[in-house]
């Protein structure tokens, strides 16, 4: 047998029992929402039976829920707890000693997880025919097998699991397929090396129910899709350029959290750093040895000089705990940028489809007025909420990260409140979510005249409204 079968085996021995729980509640879940809806099926009317049990959305709720226990059966099964360490043989304890890499540990998880979400989809659609069928029986119906067939087409949830009708649908299920994967193997991956597990899945899960429950029009079918598909390909990108970094430390999950892998890790010097006293560490005579210079908290003569000075970024680092994961508040700053940008795709997509019907619809300079291209900010509607929910999120999330570094990682409040100057505790909390704040802020103002000249220039003119520089404001 291979090592890679072995692995599989591996996997499948330390969660399997839980996982089996998901399994069964997909069928079990699917009954009593048929039941519910419908009631007796002996007594129920046999026109339309399938629709009227399940048409809602609380099979897709099941479905969704049900894949989210699954997942988190397996990455606990295969984390193990971390309480007990030092007496408590885990699985990830066994998987960093075998002879193969981390990477190729991941990708066995990655085709483990992928095998685990075709069960259960499998499983959600013999389930849905056999509740189907039987309550079809009981209530005296011909046909079975087509009204099954027709049926299961014009309902949420067999609409979501066999989408024959709609390619959009079909292209989100196969990436959905894959981030979920992706996410329980980058899960298991990082908990393997002492990190925090990943939440991405609840994202993918929460993609699946908007996707499958709503009414949803191509465009904003189209924008659920980039987001997942750009989801799938950073959390595999992730694990990638993670193996790629420095030997000796090669993951750097929880680096200034507190949580340190005793037996993997190569302490560096330059990590730790050595405070004697409040003079030392703020000798104002002495900037080019302070400890503050060297983690860019005071500018030597040489730094100030030229762009640096107003440098927006080196700012935001100098603002930052000293001693902070910079790798957490880059990872959150970055995932609000793609959440603004996501959301922004939106007007990409109605421009799209409004070209698409002119250059159907032109003919030579004239064009019919009803495909004539809407207003500039009719296109823009509901475009910025990712922006502004990133900004809020950029801005409290991250000020709390740095007030629970001085209140609870670190104990250091008392000590910063008593530094000789006051504000430097209160201006480390907020400066740096303030400037990223700005930073977003502006994307969105570049991403707004952006879509200004694709939509000025790249339209033609007979097809743009005469007065459409006077609606470029919403008032």
């Amino acid at each position: 047998m291979s090592k890679y079968m072995s692995l599989f085996f591996l996997y499948e021995k330390s969660g399997k029992k839980k996982t089996l729980i998901a399994f069964f509640i997909i069928p079990i879940c699917f009954l009593a929402v048929f039941l519910a809806r419908v009631g007796d099926p002996s007594k129920a009317a046999s026109l339309m039976l399938m629709e009227r049990g399940f048409g809602g959305m609380w099979d897709v709720i099941a479905f969704v829920l049900a894949n989210l226990l699954a997942y988190y059966f397996v990455v606990n099964a295969l984390n193990g707890k971390k309480a007990l360490k030092a007496a408590h043989s885990t699985t990830g304890y066994t998987i960093r000693r075998m002879s193969i890499s981390p990477i190729e540990s991941y990708l066995t998880m990655l085709v483990y997880s992928l095998a685990i979400v075709l069960i259960l989809w499998a499983t959600a659609i013999v389930s849905i025919c056999v509740i189907g069928k039987a309550a079809l029986s009981l209530s005296g119906a011909t046909g079975i097998n087509t009204k099954i067939a027709l049926g299961l087409m014009r309902t949420r949830i067999g609409a979501a699991l066999i989408p024959v009708a709609n390619p959009i649908v079909l292209v989100f299920d196969v990436i959905a397929i894959i981030a979920l994967a992706g996410e329980c193997a980058r899960s298991c991956y990082l908990g393997w090396h002492n990190g925090s597990p990943s939440v991405g899945v609840v994202l993918i899960a929460v993609l699946m129910f908007i996707a499958w429950s709503f009414e949803l029009s191509a465009g904003y079918l189209l924008l659920v899709v980039i987001i997942a598909g750009s989801y799938a390909v950073f959390s595999i990108l992730d694990v990638i350029f993670r193996e790629k970094r420095p030997k000796g430390d090669p993951f750097r999950v929880n680096k200034y959290s507190g949580i340190i892998d005793m037996d993997s890790v190569d302490f560096e010097e330059d990590v730790f750093m050595q405070v004697n006293s409040g003079a030392d560490a703020y000798e104002a005579w002495s900037p080019e040895t302070s400890i503050l210079n060297k983690y860019g908290r005071i500018d030597s003569n040489e730094k100030k000089k030229g762009m640096h000075k107003i440098g927006i970024w080196s700012r935001r680092q100098r603002f930052m705990p000293i001693g902070s994961n910079m790798e957490k508040a880059n990872f959150l700053f970055g995932l609000c940028v793609c959440i603004g940008l996501g959301e922004h795709i939106l007007f990409l997509t109605r421009y799209i489809m409004h070209m698409r019907e002119i250059t159907v619809n032109i003919k030579g300079v004239t064009i019919d007025p009803d495909f004539m291209m809407p207003y500039f900010w009719e296109l823009q509607n509901h475009t910025l909420y990712g922006y502004f929910a990133a900004i809020l999120l950029v801005l409290f999330v991250q000020a709390y990260w740095n007030y629970a570094y001085y209140n609870k990682e670190t104990k250091s409040m008392y000590v910063m409140k008593r530094l000789p100057d006051r504000k430097e505790y209160s201006r480390t909390i907020w400066t740096a979510p303030k400037i990223e704040a700005f930073i977003i802020l502006i994307i969105m103002l570049a991403n707004i005249f952006l879509d200004f000249g694709i939509y000025a220039f790249a339209t033609p003119d007979v097809a743009l409204k005469a007065d459409y520089l006077s609606h470029l404001l919403p008032f």
